[in-house]
């Protein structure tokens, strides 16, 4: 790796970052192609330039070109073979193929490599439910549970599972532990409104009903179900890798 201070920085990695943060501008204003155009000349000068690798694999799952985008991520773990977030990318884009015997192979490994990453662990749990695996999901959840005890959204999860399977009585109990741990959980009050409607429970219904009206917030799509992998966007990436150059050449 080089060396953080700018000064100490070879040329060619300065111009390939300049590059970088080209492609950035580009991507900022939808100019997708001259993005796609400035991430080849960066790695045409550091070819094994981590960053520009990540941002031109996003841009290519954005695009829809999937099989490109998994090349940009096997070209980063020929790279470097310990960088988890390459597996987690690629198994996002794995996921959004209907891949996901391979998205749960290579959460597996960005666990392996990580294992005190939360979200990656969630969005292993959740890619094998995708597989009917439910007691591997659990075992996921319960490992999260124990990392991070007062993460409401772990309850949740395992409550969206049971309700899945359609045991309500389980689901709402899950619920109202996420509910326990934040008041405001508006997915898990909406959880727990439709578990107690299907157990014919109706008045206790309403009242969920009732109070997702008076939570703020509650207008907005509620995106808490989807996985880290589904969810993450380009944005997200650009914005990763935008923070990164900062920090290198903030100076510059």
């Amino acid at each position: 790796m080089f060396d953080q201070n700018t000064n100490n920085e070879p040329p060619t990695f300065i111009k390939a970052a300049t590059k970088l943060k080209n492609a950035l501008a580009y991507e900022s204003t939808g100019k997708y192609e001259s993005a796609l155009m400035s991430l080849e000349e960066a790695l045409a000068i550091q070819p094994n330039y981590i960053d520009a690798w990540i941002i031109k694999g996003v841009l290519y799952g954005k695009l829809g070109k999937c099989s490109e985008a998994i090349k940009c991520y096997d070209r980063i773990i020929g790279i470097d073979q310990h960088f988890s977030d390459a597996y987690r990318l690629k198994a996002a884009t794995f996921t959004t193929l209907n891949q996901h015997e391979k998205a749960v192979e290579c959460f597996i490994k960005a666990v392996e490599l990580d294992p005190n990453n939360l979200e990656y662990r969630l969005s292993l749990a959740i890619a094998l439910q995708r597989l009917k695996k439910y007691d591997d999901a659990l075992k996921c959840y319960e490992d999260a549970k124990k990392q991070r005890p007062t993460d409401a959204r772990i309850d949740y999860y395992i409550g969206l599972m049971w309700g899945n399977l359609a045991d309500y009585p389980k689901a709402l109990v899950f619920f109202e532990q996420a509910l326990r741990l934040k008041p405001d959980f508006t997915d898990a009050i909406l959880g727990k409104g439709i578990m107690l409607s299907r157990l014919n429970r109706k008045e206790e219904a309403k009242e969920c009903a009732d109070k997702l009206l008076e939570t703020k917030g509650t207008s907005e799509k509620s995106q808490t179900a989807k996985t880290q992998s589904e969810n993450e966007s380009i944005r997200n990436e650009f914005n990763a890798a935008q923070k990164r150059f900062k920090t290198k050449y903030s100076s510059n």
